[in-house]
């Protein structure tokens, strides 16, 4: 079959696609009888939180890749502009969620998620109907960015809830697995409305709105797809936690919550504070500056990561064309190869540290950049091919006079580099707690996030420049659009470098119970 397949033989590659189907099925299958047999005793609550994430990171991937576009094409920001916005609006919502504890603290889980939920339907109804910057911001981008800052915390707090200890781990499992098949469903709807009307394309006109894009539209439905966020919301109980015994109604709860403004700002101020007089005392630390230093060399690949969402859709459209399938290429098979291989690197790997995987999967992450820079015409002779079949007409579905073979290499890139990023994502999280001491495990990994804040704010800024320079609007062709991977490719370069010349550091790290930084002693040696 395989053989047939490789000859462009048709019926070998439907055998081929029927084949890989049945194992996903079957796969599927038993994940699914799993999932219901480890959590069949869990709350309803349970149920609802896992079906406000899948609805939510669908909008907010649809979303996430417009708002380049938005602000471009709709708002008349210049790439730099739209940028640097972007980079900046992301390190806000990482900003507002460090104080997002407090305020769940103080109201409990459901009526933090529908301060969430309303802050998110105020920004994703306002935008499709605003084109002037500053009340996108307003109206927008700040609800939106408050509404995500509280929506994905605290639903991983109610997953700890409504879960024991025993059924915990396969709860954030398919937490983290309907994550990423939200995020495949966003990049599908996402080329599925502009193949519909068409890139930079209006697709309606109201009588005091005025004109409404195909990228307003793509963020107003993220609006339609949080509606029934209210309801699940609504469903939900505050009285209800999950025991070893069994669900569990916790009496008076619903009398102790803090309801008062005055509570929130109380408890908002108090989480200042406290994070004050945290970094104030680990920042007097050696041993966190080093801790710092390791966590910032794995940036690098996190910045080339997050140009996928910022960068390439723009990207993509300017250079293969009106309707060019962007969504597909990066945000439907990334997330499904993270799916499909994150648990089976997690089996094979179990043993190995996590220093070690982390160095091979930052490399192979790093080192797929490169193949974005190769001539298209090397892949070319593969466009007529089994290969060339199953990207361009059985996935894509692209006529014959845009099978540009230039869709194979980003394939082959994107498909390579998430094989990367399931190595290192799930492992990122297991070192950075390996390396905090212990004791302070929380506030180590709390301040872990100052290098992303850094990472997202080069990568917006970055952004606009690469497009503005090599891919600029309004040109007809691009010869040195490659370059843009290239500076790419450079930057991210410096993660598997990083950790090589800090090598004694990193493969010196012990256990979590450990969290040891620096070389390690011999037995013996005080």
């Amino acid at each position: 079959m395989w053989e047939r397949f490789q000859a462009g033989d048709p019926n070998g590659l439907d055998w081929l696609i029927a084949g890989s189907i049945a194992v996903v099925a079957i796969g599927g299958a038993c994940m699914i009888a799993s999932y219901a047999k480890g959590l069949r005793r869990s709350p309803r609550e349970l149920y609802l939180v896992l079906f406000t994430k899948l609805t939510e990171y669908s909008a907010y991937g649809a979303a996430t890749l417009a708002f380049v576009l938005y602000l471009n094409h709709d708002v008349g920001l210049g790439d730099v502009a739209a940028g640097s916005f972007i980079g900046f609006w992301m390190v806000a919502v990482l900003g507002v969620t460090v104080v997002v504890g407090a305020v769940c603290d103080a109201i409990g889980v459901k009526r933090t998620l529908l301060v969430g939920c309303v802050a998110l339907l105020i920004g994703r109804f306002s935008l499709p109907l605003v084109n002037d910057f500053a009340l996108a911001v307003l109206f927008g981008f700040v609800p939106l960015a408050i509404g995500i800052a509280i929506t994905g915390p605290v639903l991983l707090v109610a997953v700890k809830k409504y879960t024991t200890e025993a059924s915990a781990a396969l709860a954030f499992a398919l937490f983290i697995s309907l994550m990423n098949l939200a995020f495949a469903f966003s990049g599908w709807l996402f080329d599925f409305v502009r193949g519909i009307y068409g890139d930079f394309s209006v697709v309606a006109s109201l009588p005091v709105v005025g004109k409404i894009s195909v990228y307003q539209l793509i963020i107003g439905l993220g609006f339609a797809l949080t509606l029934p966020d209210l309801v699940a919301i609504a469903l939900m109980r505050d009285n209800v936690e999950m025991g070893e015994d069994g669900v569990r109604f916790v009496a008076g709860a619903a009398t102790r919550v803090r309801r008062s403004l005055g509570a929130i700002r109380t408890a908002v101020a108090a989480a200042v504070q406290d994070t004050g007089r945290m970094l104030a005392g680990v920042m007097r630390e050696r041993r966190f500056w080093v801790f710092i230093a390791m966590l910032a060399t794995t940036a690098f690949v996190r910045v080339a990561s997050m140009h996928f969402l910022i960068t390439f859709p723009t990207y993509g459209i300017r250079l293969l064309g009106d309707g060019a399938k962007v969504g597909n290429l990066y945000a439907v098979l990334n997330p499904i190869i993270i799916v499909l291989l994150t648990p089976l690197i997690a089996v094979w790997s179990a043993r190995v540290r996590s220093s070690t995987m982390l160095f091979w999967g930052f490399g192979i992450s790093a080192l797929s950049i490169w193949l974005a820079v190769l001539p298209a015409t090397l892949f070319a002779p593969l466009v007529a091919g089994g290969f060339g079949e199953l990207v361009l007409v059985r996935w894509l579905d692209l006529a014959i006079g845009q099978w540009d073979p230039f869709y194979l290499v980003l394939v082959t890139f994107i498909a390579i580099f998430s094989v990367g990023e399931a190595i290192w994502s799930p492992r990122l999280l297991q070192f950075t707690a390996e390396l905090a001491p212990s004791g302070k495990e929380g506030s180590y990994i709390a301040l872990s996030y100052l290098p992303f804040f850094t990472a997202q704010l080069l990568a917006g800024p970055m952004s606009g420049v690469l497009l503005a320079t090599y891919v600029p609007e309004g040109q007809t062709s691009y010869p040195d659009h490659q370059m843009v991977w290239v500076w790419i490719a450079l930057l991210a370069a410096f993660t598997p470098l990083s950790m090589m010349l800090l090598r004694r550091l990193f493969w010196a790290q012990r256990g979590a119970s450990g969290g040891r930084l620096g070389p390690a002693r011999r037995k013996g040696t005080p």
